[in-house]
Parts: C-alpha cells; structure tokens; sequence
C-alpha cells in the first residue's frame, strides 16, 4: 500500500464525499472503521456516505488483495500511522531526542485518530489534543514566519569557472 501525499487538498477528494472521488483515502478508512461520524464530519456541514468509502476500499485494495474490507481499511492506517510514526523519529530521534521524554500534540484536523496508535509506536506516554486542533494547525501555518528557498543549477567546471558568473547567478 501507498498512502498519500495526493489526498491532502485533492479534488473531488475521497470517495466518501460523493463528489466523484474513486480511489481510497485515509478519510474513507476512517469513516469505514467507524473512527469519523458520517452525519458530522466538519460539524455537521459534509455529509460522509460511507457505502462509496467501502465500494472504493474494497474495489482498489481488499478484493485486489485479498482481504476484508475492514482488514484493507486498517491497512490504510498502519501505513499512514508508520509514515507519521517516521516524520516524528526523523524530528527527534536523528536529532538526539528521545520521543518517549515528550508529550505528543494531536494536531490537525485528523490528528487526534492517529495520536494514540503513534503514542504506542513512539513510546509517548502522555498525548494533549487541543479543543480545535485543526484551527490550532491552521493557525500555527499563519503565525509561522515566511520563508523563501530557490535553487538553482550551475554545471561549471571549477577551473574555467569566473567569479562574475557565480555572482551573477546567485
């Protein structure tokens, strides 16, 4: 399996949104394992139908594979929970931190399904899930300083290399 990173933002997006989505997302795995209420996703605003999440879960991975369509929808999550498990070792383990000195912080508007099975994982012991932790996402990205990276190829050989032309390149 391979999850994301095509489903953040896509459109028509999964296919329990019945806007025309076709391929699995972990929002479908969700609302088919029972972890997203398809009467109040978004408060209430986006109805979820969860009959196009198991049509879809079933038709590109369960029957392909050979699986329930429950055991394929907790597939979804394994994979996206060792991926997030991953980002979070490649932040404090390879760094010199240990996660289990740490509290998680169950951010986004998914984070707090995933934050007990990556507290396991990561052998956190302690998880705070803020009261709107997508809004507390979406608010960070705002506060977050603005930054700009450009990168550029200069395929040079060093000896006929002049110095004006690496100034006027950078």
């Amino acid at each position: 399996l391979r999850v994301g990173p095509m489903s953040a933002g896509a459109d028509p997006g999964p296919a329990c949104y019945a806007k025309g989505g076709d391929q699995p997302t972990v929002t479908d795995a969700s609302v088919l394992l029972g972890l997203l209420d398809p009467k109040f996703f978004a408060g209430g605003d986006v109805q979820l139908d969860p009959a196009l999440a198991e049509s879809s879960i079933d038709k590109h991975i369960a029957t392909p594979m050979g699986l329930t369509v429950e055991n394929a929808a907790l597939s979804i999550h394994r994979v996206v929970n060792a991926q997030m498990s991953e980002g979070i070792r490649s932040v404090t383990i390879r760094q010199g931190y240990d996660p289990r000195c740490f509290t998680l912080l169950a951010l986004g508007g998914a984070g707090p399904l995933h934050s007990a099975e990556l507290a396991k994982e990561l052998g956190i012991r302690q998880i705070l899930t803020p009261r709107h932790p997508g809004v507390l996402s979406a608010r960070g990205l705002l506060a977050a300083p603005i930054e700009h990276e450009v990168s550029g190829a200069f395929a040079r050989s060093l000896e006929s290399v002049k110095m004006e032309e690496i100034q006027a390149t950078l």
